[in-house]
């Protein structure tokens, strides 16, 4: 079995190995590498296993460099999911290599995401950390059985609730409305927005798998979010809501529609992304019926002692979200896209 990195022949082999796969997410594919590439200018190390001119496993990272974050080996930045996924022998072999590559860059770490336990590597050389978690509500074809056995009966209340306004929703491409509404948010949540040509990238390269859902409250935009739509999930990746429309629960209204959607149009999951264990953001999820599963990142670490806490309860993240929350709108807006490159 050999390791080769990607050539740009190899792309179309790649990500039908990588739809075929049971373990692969939406963010394994080439797709993705491009719009890391062309937003951020980040370098990608794309490796394979192949034996017999037939691949056996991939395992798709980023080099990120910057004055402030220093050097690390990612799989996958801006995404809560990557790492190897293959036969056994080809994990091992790819996550062998992604650790010597780790050394050959100088790079502080290696950060795999794994997704799913079963594509995980035994090298005694990486550690795991395990703060994070994934929210999945499992659909039906029929709504009606998600909405009397997986909600809570407050949920229920609060859909219901949200019924009752005069709130409206749609499914697009015009990403102003979403835009608009991410980076007020983001900001009064102290942490850096990405730039519009980020999403407006993912927009151009997964035009078939990626949309924006707007709620209105009479016809003024209050709730928004970006979906991808990857086999049989739909993920909620990025979303939030006005904090003045928050008492006409929008969030619940554009979420419980979201679910009708993919009921009705055969998605057997809701994805509702990632969340720090134990916080308020999870709980919001389980609320939905969703099963939490937890994320175990595995690290090798070539120039640090720790495993990186990029976590809430980290002080120095701490201090940085009590100053980001105090900048003016219009700088955290211009400043916001240049410290997120960075953050991945």
């Amino acid at each position: 079995m050999e390791i080769n990195e990607l050539k740009k022949e190899d792309e179309k082999a790649w990500d039908e190995y990588v739809f075929n796969h049971p373990d692969s997410t939406f963010f394994h594919q080439i797709g993705w590498k491009n719009v890391v590439e062309r937003s951020y200018g980040h370098k990608p190390c794309y490796i394979l296993a192949t034996e017999d001119n037939t691949i056996r496993g991939v395992l798709p990272l980023f080099f990120l460099k910057s004055f402030l974050f220093g050097k690390k080996l990612v799989s996958l930045p801006f995404a809560p999911y990557g790492g190897a996924i293959g036969e056994k022998n080809a994990v091992e072999l790819l996550t062998d290599h992604a650790i010597e590559l780790t050394k050959e860059l100088g790079a502080n770490y290696l950060e795999i995401r794994r997704a799913n336990n079963s594509s995980c590597s035994n090298s005694s050389n990486l550690l795991t950390n395990s703060l994070y978690a994934t929210s999945v509500l499992e659909l039906d074809k029929n709504p009606e059985i998600v909405w009397n056995e997986k909600l809570t009966r407050n949920k229920r209340k609060n859909v219901v609730k949200s019924q009752k306004r005069n709130l409206s929703v749609n499914f697009s491409n015009e990403i102003d409305e979403f835009y608009n509404i991410l980076a007020i948010n983001m900001r009064d949540l102290g942490s850096p927005v990405h730039s519009k040509r980020f999403f407006n990238n993912i927009l151009q390269e997964f035009h078939k798998s990626a949309k924006i859902q707007v709620v209105r409250f009479d016809g003024k935009p209050v709730y928004a979010a970006f979906y991808l739509f990857y086999k049989a999930a739909i993920i909620n990746s990025w979303s939030s809501s006005l904090e003045d429309y928050r008492i006409y629960y929008p969030t619940d209204f554009g979420i419980w529609a979201a679910i009708e959607h993919g009921c009705r149009n055969n998605y057997r999951y809701y994805d509702f992304g990632r969340s720090q264990l134990g916080s308020d953001n999870m709980e919001f999820k389980e609320r939905w019926g969703a099963e939490t599963k937890k994320l175990e990142y595995q690290y090798f670490l070539n120039k640090r002692g720790n495993i990186p806490d990029n976590t809430s309860a980290n002080p120095n993240r701490q201090n940085f979200t009590k100053l980001w929350k105090i900048l003016p709108l219009s700088i955290a807006h211009n400043l916001g896209p240049i410290f997120r490159k960075k953050i991945a």
